[in-house]
């Protein structure tokens, strides 16, 4: 009898709060419960691999990893609910000018892309490698936060660049997890 009382009075709580297994989104095919992030504008950028990588959707649906790290006040203090985009990256190109064929290194990071971000006049802009086995190119040209450098090296441990996004104007910052 006891049993009976509690389920009936667990189906009636279900009953009035709806049922149980239904999920509002938060964003479009996502649970609302999932963990996303959100640019200065509001609109969903990515969501959370893990506390720094977010994973961002590009072109054609290629999902790549992302770093954001925090934003810091006057007096170095991480700003509470606030990031913006990490750069720091380095892209290595066959041509001599940081302009043409670009190849990133892999992740240490199960199952995500090759990637890197580096910092442009122009914001943060995302590097995306092709999934599969690394290759081995001459390499004329690094790009870095400073700026595109001669080089000429044969590097391996490479996958070529299939897509770019410019992280800082597609999704402004300041960013916050939700």
């Amino acid at each position: 009898m006891r049993t009976r009382a509690l389920a009936a009075s667990i189906v009636v709580a279900i009953a009035a709060h709806g049922v149980a297994s239904a999920q509002d989104s938060a964003a479009p095919g996502l649970p609302e419960s999932a963990i996303v992030l959100l640019d200065s504008t509001g609109k969903t950028a990515a969501r959370a691999l893990n506390d720094t990588i977010m994973l961002v959707t590009v072109d054609n649906g290629v999902v790549a990893p992302a770093s954001i790290r925090p934003v810091y006040d006057a007096d170095g203090r991480a700003v509470s609910g606030l990031a913006i985009w990490q750069s720091g990256g380095s892209v290595l190109f066959t041509s001599a000018d940081c302009s043409m064929d670009g190849y990133v290194y892999s992740l240490p990071q199960a199952g995500v892309r090759a990637a890197a971000q580096v910092q442009t006049s122009a914001g943060v802009v995302l590097y995306v490698g092709a999934i599969g086995t690394a290759s081995t190119v001459i390499v004329r040209s690094i790009l870095y936060d400073t700026g595109c450098v001669q080089v000429t090296v044969r590097q391996n441990g490479l996958h070529p660049v299939v897509a770019t996004v410019n992280l800082s104007a597609a999704y402004p910052p300041p960013l916050s997890l939700q």
